[in-house]
């Protein structure tokens, strides 16, 4: 039994409201208890850290001056003359740029940090040349098998990005430029070393790269063939 807080009546259980007043009864047994939201997350947000590319810079820095300093120290300790520890700088040289020319800028550009590599790596073959006995090699044979493989890496790389070739287009580019690079060695390797070009092996491997882009590109017409590919790839 139940009495109205406001008259004093008394009430029984299933009565909401007081007959002679009017005021709403409340019933501690059928109250509902109290709901307390906490202000703590229930489940735990782990923070994703970025990528550090000032210690990344540095890091490589230290690993590769280490090194080129102790290879200096020995030729200098050792021989006459500082000789071949002039090689040993300049490979770790390129090393560096080719480690950190991706985390130079704010945003990842791929062709900028390719041309960046491929400028350091002809710079230090320029220099090797510079510093050997031979010449004539440089512009005759590294300079252009250099800038062939850069324009291919560039073009493959802006394909990629605009998303311009499908999931088999690709892998026909990629065959196709296998083929590309190695007619390109073995005619500037022939035009350096016999001052022209007999085709040989590179015809050959073309042929074969070729071949399997032209089935590449057929095989992405047919879909049901894509999708098992995709699916034995885990793509």
């Amino acid at each position: 039994m139940a009495y109205c807080v406001n008259c004093g009546v008394k009430l029984s259980l299933e009565i909401r409201c007081c007959p002679l007043c009017g005021v709403e009864v409340v019933h501690p047994e059928h109250s509902v208890p109290p709901v307390f939201h906490s202000s703590q997350p229930t489940q735990r947000e782990v923070p994703q850290k970025a990528f550090d590319k000032r210690l990344w810079i540095n890091l490589m820095s230290v690993l590769l001056v280490a090194p080129a300093a102790a290879a200096l120290a020995v030729d200098w300790i050792f021989g006459s003359e500082i000789s071949w520890s002039w090689y040993v700088i300049g490979s770790l040289i390129v090393v560096w740029v080719w480690c950190v020319s991706p985390f130079l800028f704010s945003h990842n550009i791929p062709p900028l940090w390719i041309t960046i590599d491929a400028a350091a790596l002809l710079g230090f073959l320029f220099f090797v040349e510079m510093i050997s006995p031979s010449q004539g090699w440089f512009f005759g044979l590294a300079l252009p098998i250099t800038l062939g493989l850069t324009f291919l890496l560039l073009a493959l790389i802006i394909l990629f990005q605009r998303k311009i070739l499908r999931q088999l287009h690709k892998a026909a580019a990629l065959f196709f430029s296998v083929g590309i690079l190695c007619l390109q060695l073995e005619f500037f390797i022939n035009r350096y070393t016999l001052g022209g070009w007999q085709p040989g092996w590179s015809l050959l491997v073309f042929i074969g790269c070729a071949a399997f882009a032209l089935v590449s590109v057929v095989l992405q017409r047919r879909h049901w063939i894509v999708e098992e590919i995709k699916y034995w790839l885990r793509m």
